[in-house]
């Protein structure tokens, strides 16, 4: 059993999840002259009170989000999920040209950019000030700023309530939840708006076994049955939930402040989670076994290919990398990486350099972990050249390594040794 407290109800012990040790900052690329970043400790806990998994200690929003490394319009994937996420909001939604959209943790500003094409008044939220510079200056208007309830009383006496809110992948980075989704609640009040949360899927984490998705900028880990409880909270209500592929496995929910009928989907979901036990610690019963498993045998099998005389190198560098990276300590002689901010830099934690993507081609590894396992098909298709010319992909997902290869001989055996 393990002791802390938990954020949202209170709860003194709480149940161990999984703990990965100390892991460096995923986001803290530095240059190879400086030390590589110091890492802290990366544990879940599980709260049997309020059903809700989050890290046992959290670093303060200061330290991880006011300079930041992820840029959206660098991944062509997320562009086109937000081209998706568009497409959903037009056709279920239908909010009207003019109003109000705001995106909590807007970044590069690469969503509100196509609504602001479309006549819809536009504003962005976010704290690291890098990225937000960019946004600005792709002419959407954005505050520097974490959001609160504080915030929202300000923005909406100066800009009016929100016809519709994005929350994407950013409720599962802020520790004071329940009063970041009352600020969502106090934007939406009395305009008859909808908020549209989007959040990495719990259930999907523990059955795929996507331990890579937990890292410090994440103090949440959300089943629909916990969102669904703390938005009630919040004095919200979710009207419609589904699930998607993004990310490995996301929930995108509609949760609005005004009364709405409710979607058949967000009884169904709940009971399905009901019935799997999301809520009990039980659901996670081998799942750090299984995790520990998988990285003991990575780690060996990666070394190996190493140690039989072949290159290594990685493609990608997100959080992931970072996570990854730290367990295993591959021997990569670098990892590529489409986002100008971070080559010339580190890799967290370690002394592998990020370069540009050209190196697969000028400089080819026998073998090229995946990283961002979750854009994997767009980067085999960008880069079939690489393995045409006999390179071998390693692609890190759902408790194995699958190797992928145009030649069959060139792909070991599961286990080197």
């Amino acid at each position: 059993m393990a002791h802390a407290r938990c954020r949202v109800c209170g709860r003194t012990q709480m149940s161990s999840v999984l703990c990965l040790g100390l892991v460096p900052l995923a986001n803290e690329f530095v240059p190879p002259e400086m030390a590589p970043s110091p890492s802290y400790p990366l544990h879940v806990l599980h709260c049997d009170d309020c059903a809700l998994a989050q890290l046992a200690r959290s670093l303060s929003p200061e330290q991880l989000f006011v300079e930041y490394a992820y840029f959206s319009s660098a991944a062509a994937p997320v562009l086109e999920h937000g081209r998706r996420l568009r497409a959903f909001v037009e056709q279920e939604l239908a909010p009207e040209r003019g109003g109000l959209v705001v995106e909590i943790g807007s970044n590069d500003g690469y969503l509100l950019r196509s609504y602001a094409a479309d006549g819809y008044q536009v504003l962005g939220v976010d704290p690291a000030k890098n990225v937000t510079a960019q946004a600005r200056a792709n002419g959407v208007r954005t505050l520097d700023a974490f959001f609160t309830r504080e915030l929202a009383a300000e923005m909406r006496r100066s800009y009016g309530p929100a016809s519709l809110i994005h929350a994407n992948n950013v409720i599962a980075h802020t520790p004071d939840v329940i009063n970041v989704l009352s600020g969502l609640q106090l934007m939406l009040a009395d305009g008859g708006g909808a908020a549209v949360i989007e959040v990495p899927y719990l259930r999907d984490l523990v059955e795929r076994g996507l331990f890579d998705t937990i890292y410090h900028e994440h103090v949440f880990y959300y089943s629909f049955t916990a969102l669904h409880r703390l938005l009630k909270a919040a004095g919200l209500t979710a009207v419609h939930v589904e699930q998607n592929a993004f990310h490995g496995g996301s929930l995108r929910v509609v949760a609005r402040a005004d009364p709405h009928a409710i979607s058949p989907s967000v009884d169904q979901l709940l009971r399905e989670e009901a019935v799997v036990g999301i809520t009990d610690v039980s659901f996670y019963a081998d799942f750090a076994r299984k995790v520990e498993d998988f990285l003991a045998a990575s780690r060996k099998e990666l070394h190996a290919i190493a140690a039989a005389g072949h290159s290594l190198a990685g493609i990608g560098a997100p959080a992931k990398a970072a996570v990854m990276m730290s367990a295993t300590d591959a021997p990569l002689k670098y990892i590529s990486d489409s986002t100008p901010y971070k080559q010339g830099k580190c890799l967290p934690g370690t002394s592998v350099p990020v370069v540009a993507p050209d190196r697969l081609s000028t400089a080819p590894p026998d073998y090229c972990v995946i990283f961002p396992w979750n854009y994997a098909d767009a980067i085999i298709e960008a880069n079939d050249e690489y393995l045409r010319g006999g390179g071998v992909f390693i692609k890190p997902v759902d408790f194995r390594l699958e190797y992928i290869s145009t030649r069959t001989a060139a792909v070991p055996t599961r286990r080197l040794s």
